[in-house]
């Protein structure tokens, strides 16, 4: 059996297309081990949004629990551009298997996501000059993944060495971050697996661990789905892409809101939310499809990213629990764990992958809704909205 824990929840969904593409069953739990027994097990947390000793706590508590009853190949999901505490859980983890290896390769080459010279680049770009730069909560400000990543967790732990610029074999402890800028060096990044080493890395790296130890065989094709009627969109994330894909959902004709100003402030009255939120409610009857978004700019206000998707959960909560609407997409995980907490949908089951990273779920409670989430900074398919 194989165990995933992902530190977002688009992660896990990655994960979980990724298993469908290849035939396998595949369950989905949040916060905890599914009880179902699947060929493989994806567990969503959003300890990307926690603190970095909360994140080490929830990997600790995690492996813990897998490895309790029997023994599991677990694979860590970690973002592809290396945001979250990823050394912090991978020292968790750690610290429960007693492994002093592990293989960390976040590159994913079909999207241009490559590691040359232990340096991050996107599409020949080095990462610092993209618009992960910005991003609100792990902005990359340095290029070089040792650097990139004792930015965001400044307690490793038992890691006691970080290796760059690895192009053959692994010799000793520590996390070993092989070079990766094609599928075929993807590929020779699985003949350093064994027993002894702990992997981590981007669900593109997952594919290519299963195809390297014969699991499953590739049956799913994409299907085109249109879900141009009766959805309601949530663009919880700030990265570029995000925003182009809500400025063509505009330019195409479909009701797109951003957050007005006066609920763009640190201090919001309720009954100001209240008021836009009864305005969404109009035109989504009216309609039956919408777009909401936080911002087309920046805030400047502190903790301003989590106040504002705290904000946006609460409004798209009241507009589901009045609005009987069957298609619900969102992009950001954040923000899709928030609302799945709130509304407490803690079991989906993933029936189709409509792109790389864009995986529909059906709601277990309510078997006619269905939540398709992708990460902010991956497109939607082409094919998945008509011109309004």
């Amino acid at each position: 059996m194989i165990t995933v824990i992902a530190d977002d929840i688009t992660g896990a969904a990655e994960i979980a297309g990724v298993c469908l593409r290849y035939g396998l069953r595949v369950t989905f739990g949040i916060d905890s081990i599914p009880d179902v027994e699947t060929d493989v097990r994806v567990i969503a947390t959003d300890s990307r949004s926690a603190t970095e000793i909360e994140a080490y706590n929830i990997h600790k508590r995690l492996a813990q629990e897998i490895f309790k009853t029997q023994d599991s190949f677990v694979f860590k999901k970690c973002d592809s551009v290396l945001r979250g505490f990823v050394l912090t859980e991978l020292s968790a983890i750690q610290e429960v298997t007693k492994l002093k290896r592990a293989l960390l390769q976040p590159a994913n080459p079909a999207v241009g996501r490559w590691i040359r010279n232990g340096i991050y680049y996107i599409d020949n770009e080095k990462i610092e000059n993209t618009g992960f730069s910005i991003d609100p909560d792990f902005p990359a400000i340095d290029s070089h993944l040792k650097n990139l990543l004792l930015q965001h967790s400044t307690f490793p732990g038992n890691i006691l060495e970080i290796h760059t610029g690895i192009t053959s074999e692994i010799e000793g402890d520590g996390v070993f971050l092989p070079d990766c800028s094609s599928i075929a060096e993807l590929q020779k990044c699985c003949e350093l697996l064994n027993d002894k080493t702990l992997l981590c890395g981007s669900a593109a790296f997952f594919e290519q661990v299963l195809l390297y130890k014969k699991i499953g065989k590739q049956v799913e094709t994409y299907v085109p789905l249109n879900i141009s009627t009766n959805f309601l969109m949530i663009c919880g994330s700030t990265h570029p892409k995000s925003r182009q894909s809500v400025e063509q959902m505009q330019l195409s004709g479909y009701p797109v809101h951003y957050f007005p100003d006066p609920l763009l402030q640190r201090d919001v009255t309720p009954s100001t939310i209240n008021s836009w939120t009864e305005e969404l409610i109009a035109t989504w009857q009216k309609r039956h499809k919408l777009v909401l978004g936080i911002s087309s700019k920046n805030m400047g206000f502190q903790n301003s990213s989590t106040i504002l998707k705290s904000r946006m959960n609460t409004i798209v909560c009241d507009i589901l629990k009045r609005c009987e609407v069957k298609e619900i997409l969102i992009e950001g995980g954040a923000t899709a764990y928030g609302i799945l907490n709130i509304l407490n949908w803690k079991t989906l089951n993933p029936v189709q992958e409509l792109a790389p990273g864009v995986l529909r779920m059906q709601v277990s409670d309510l078997p006619t809704t269905y939540l398709t989430i992708k990460p902010g900074s991956y497109r939607w398919p082409k094919d998945l909205f008509q011109p309004n």
